[in-house]
């Protein structure tokens, strides 16, 4: 029962993103990567997080998501949306490594002091290899003031997920093997 409850829990769970300020994160804030697979993709739960560990306070949740037409890696970044209506969309500038990337997302409110910006991201995007060196990231939603995401600590986890997403249809369901051949 537990088991069949965590893939449909987690995803909600992993939704609650909070603006923390820089001094707010301090050194309990680490990237985690998540997964549990099922048998099918779509029940199927591959996440990566930059929180607190086994707390719901994070500041950004990248989750592998299965579209009509594509497998892409859903971002939400927590921000300040302030003035702006859930679900409007919003131009983010993301610069990691020097390198600046401009993306259209939409903004999200979960619930009071849960809110920030959802992005959809192609898993060749450019943007993962910027962002697998470490360092910081850095994000503006609308030109507002700019928030500051560590990178450091990134790469292993974020390398698993994106791994796992892209090949998320032949993952086995845990508690199974393989198929013969694979």
């Amino acid at each position: 029962m537990m088991r069949a409850f965590l893939p449909r829990f987690l995803p909600l769970a992993v939704t609650v993103l909070l603006p923390f300020s820089a001094t707010a994160q301090g050194d309990r804030m680490q990237w985690i990567y998540n997964r549990y697979v099922e048998q099918n993709p779509l029940d199927t739960y591959l996440g990566l997080v930059y929180g607190i560990p086994e707390t719901d306070a994070m500041q950004a949740s990248i989750t592998c998501s299965i579209g009509a037409n594509w497998i892409y890696a859903a971002v939400d970044l927590g921000a300040e949306v302030e003035g702006l209506a859930d679900g409007a969309s919003a131009t983010v500038a993301l610069n990691a490594g020097g390198r600046e990337f401009v993306e259209q997302g939409s903004v999200f409110r979960h619930e009071e002091g849960i809110w920030g910006v959802s992005l959809a991201l192609a898993l060749d995007d450019p943007f993962w290899a910027e962002v697998s060196r470490g360092g910081i990231l850095t994000y503006r939603v609308n030109e507002r003031a700019p928030q500051t995401l560590p990178l450091d600590g990134i790469a292993e986890p974020l390398h698993g997920f994106l791994g796992d997403c892209i090949a998320i249809a032949e993952l086995p369901a845990e508690g199974t093997t393989a198929p013969a051949g694979k």
